[in-house]
């Protein structure tokens, strides 16, 4: 079991997961504002996957796959922002994922813990995930990890004006 960079041979698999993530997302978010997304699945997976491509490329952003026996188990993606409130570094965890064939076997912990390593390493002050409340096993593992709720996101549908 290693870490290493994203890879051409990644992409398939990748896009997959992508599917899956923003799937699900997309239908918790679609049920919050009582509407459906304007952007198609293939379109966002595009998106995700061209970020992912640049930020492999970056020295000041993370992607990491997690190998296990030659083949892709898992990834994660993190970055560092400067906080405008706070006025220091925060490091970000922006996605982190376990195929689901391997979860179960403490991977996603080895990928925080690789990503909260590289933030380190990065000199942040501060750490900050977002996480939809409605995916607990995500939630679970970012409090294993030392985060905790500061923020919410609510989200509601607008409701259009009456007429008077």
């Amino acid at each position: 079991m290693s870490f290493r960079q994203l890879e051409p041979r990644d992409e398939a698999t990748v896009r997959g997961w992508l599917t899956v993530f923003l799937r699900q997302h997309q239908d918790w978010w679609a049920a919050g504002y009582d509407r459906s997304p304007a952007a198609t699945l293939p379109e966002l997976v595009e998106r995700d996957w061209q970020e992912l491509v640049q930020a492999a490329a970056s020295p000041q952003r993370l992607v990491a796959v997690l190998d296990v026996g030659g083949q892709a188990a898992g990834i994660v993606q993190a970055g560092v922002r400067a906080d405008r409130s706070m006025g220091f570094q925060i490091g970000v965890l922006q996605w982190i994922y376990v195929a689901p064939e391997a979860r179960g076997q403490g991977l996603a912990d080895r990928l925080m813990r690789h990503a909260l390593d590289w933030m380190d390493a990065q000199g942040v002050s501060g750490r900050e995930v977002f996480v939809t409340a409605l995916n607990p096993a995500a939630v679970r593992l970012y409090e294993r990890h030392g985060f905790g709720v500061a923020d919410y996101r609510m989200l509601a549908r607008a409701v259009p004006p009456t007429e008077s």
